[in-house]
């Protein structure tokens, strides 16, 4: 895990790394946000428990702000001045300086 300066991490909020998380300077994580870098693998040949875990790095890159109880999963890097809205999930790359919100998270704005 990489920490930048001036990072705040929420009460609650809970970091479940088994590989890689990069934290850049000044992100704001509110409390109850949950980031993860592995999942379960899926196939129908076993069990889920049996087949084990695969494994992205996850990028949050300086000034994002992560809304309260918001959900980071593998493989997604969050850029520069980001802001993801509380209980957003977030599935996929965010752009720079764009605000997303909702249920997997999509972008609704841009920071002016």
């Amino acid at each position: 895990m990489s920490l930048g300066k001036e990072v705040f991490i929420g009460a609650g909020a809970e970091l479940d790394i088994s590989h890689s998380l990069t934290l850049g300077n000044h992100v704001l994580i509110a409390p109850g946000c949950f980031i993860t870098d592995h999942d379960h693998k899926r196939g129908a040949h076993a069990g889920i428990a049996e087949q084990g875990c695969v494994s992205a790095p996850v990028v949050i890159e300086d000034d994002v702000w992560l809304g309260a109880h918001a959900v980071v999963l593998p493989g997604t890097r969050i850029g520069r001045g980001a802001i993801v809205g509380a209980n957003a999930v977030v599935t996929h790359d965010v752009d720079p300086m764009t605000i997303v919100a909702g249920v997997p998270a999509r972008p609704i704005g841009k920071r002016n």
